[in-house]
């Protein structure tokens, strides 16, 4: 059957024929998913979403005015439709390589040169703090009243307030330093309604464990609790030689029984390879945190996992980068019980930041297969079962979900970005 010349359908029925076999040939589907429209028996859609001429994207992000920005390999950051008007350029001159951040009617950034860039999305201006000196690849967060950043000096959590004229300014400085490429979040650990303060991995070695596949050599040793404001240390948890958090950020996880208090899904490594690590506010030692339970090692010394959670499921891909092999943990005690759901997946690549390429769907998990040329999407509510594969153009190496909740965002390594939805319907950003 010659796909080139049959389209959309062709692929539809070799697929459909190849799974009743217990086969899936992504290698050979993905060059008839090129075009618009492309579907698979998932009932999803691939949507191209158009980008500027010679301007290959860099980055993704869920969030500003149209719903979906990107950063070009140029620095450029643009808006992008998923209505698939034309895109519309923001800005240039940021770094491709430092992760967006958004929320509060701002969009945060990273210049070229280190600088923060802050754009406010009701009078469409920026604002940038040329001497913030930002860490390059380290995330930044947006408050309500201030953005946070790592800076590349020494590595400490910083909170930048706007003052007068509107000109951004450091207030607070962490006291002990983080990863260079921490991702801080904010998460209620203690259940008290307010929002929450601030996680950070912190206690940077480059000794303990030198596996160095999330981006450089240097592990985390430490989890802080930071509060928001002075960025004070509220509780924090180190771990003794010869143990590190092979991350870059934990997951919130809701508690069972808690009482709106959140758990940290996170991944501990040692000689024995890494675990899914779930860690708490320990209730009985105001200062700490604890490790409230443990999965199993995955065996093998330099093997790692990739955890992803939608807040009800937690699941992780074992060693992402060999034969790739999820599976779904549930919380018994002490212990977070596995059991094995399918291999030939892989939610990250070697060398990346981006530790988690699943994202969850209307109830869904859609993942990327082995080689990221196609996402498959596993329904929980029917014990995991496969709904199907869809083809890419190209490796996916970045994705996100947007916030009308149904479209799946990804960034392919040809710099194209792609939309999947539902079968019939096009995107939309509400």
């Amino acid at each position: 059957m010659n796909l080139l010349g049959h389209g959309a359908n062709a692929v539809s029925i070799l697929t459909q024929a190849l799974r009743r076999r217990g086969v899936l040939l992504a290698a050979l589907l993905a060059p008839a998913a090129r075009w618009a429209g492309a579907s698979a028996p998932s009932g999803l859609t691939l949507h191209p979403v158009p980008l500027p001429a010679g301007a290959p994207m860099a980055q993704l992000h869920a969030g500003g005015p149209t719903g979906l920005l990107a950063v070009a390999h140029d620095g450029g950051l643009w808006a992008l439709s998923p209505q698939r008007a034309a895109p519309r350029r923001l800005a240039g001159g940021l770094d491709p390589a430092t992760p967006l951040a958004s929320g509060h009617g701002r969009i945060a950034g990273r210049t070229a040169e280190g600088g923060l860039w802050v754009f406010e999305l009701v009078t469409g201006q920026a604002q940038v703090l040329r001497e913030a000196g930002l860490a390059p690849h380290a995330g930044l967060l947006v408050l309500p009243l201030a953005v946070l950043g790592v800076v590349a000096a020494d590595h400490r959590l910083v909170r930048f307030e706007p003052g007068s004229g509107g000109r951004w300014r450091p207030v607070a400085r962490s006291p002990e330093a983080l990863l260079p490429d921490a991702r801080p979040l904010q998460a209620d650990l203690d259940g008290r309604g307010d929002g929450g303060h601030i996680v950070v991995l912190a206690g940077p070695d480059a000794q303990r464990y030198r596996h160095g596949v999330l981006g450089d050599a240097v592990e985390a040793t430490r989890v802080l609790w930071l509060e928001r404001h002075g960025l004070q240390v509220l509780r924090a948890l180190a771990l003794p030689p010869p143990f590190v958090f092979e991350d870059i950020a934990p997951r919130p996880w809701p508690l069972p029984g808690r009482a709106g208090a959140t758990g940290l899904l996170t991944v501990r490594a040692g000689p024995d390879g890494g675990q899914l690590a779930l860690l708490s506010a320990d209730p009985a030692r105001p200062a700490l945190l604890r490790l409230e339970a443990l999965g199993e090692p995955v065996g093998g010394f330099h093997r790692w996992l990739a955890p992803t959670t939608d807040g009800r499921h937690i699941a992780a891909v074992h060693t992402p980068h060999i034969g790739g092999v999820l599976h779904v943990y549930s919380l018994a005690g002490p212990q977070l019980a596995r059991r094995w759901l399918v291999a030939d997946v892989s939610t990250h690549a070697i060398g990346s930041r981006e530790t988690d390429l699943a994202v969850w769907l209307q109830g869904r998990l859609l993942l990327p297969s082995q080689d990221g040329r196609s996402i498959t999407r596993l329904n929980p509510a029917q014990d995991w079962a496969e709904d199907g594969a869809l083809p890419l153009p190209a490796r996916v190496v970045q994705t996100t979900a947007l916030a009308n909740g149904e479209t799946w965002a990804g960034l392919l390594a040809d710099g194209q970005v792609v939309l999947a939805s539902p079968a019939g319907r096009r995107p939309s950003q509400n």
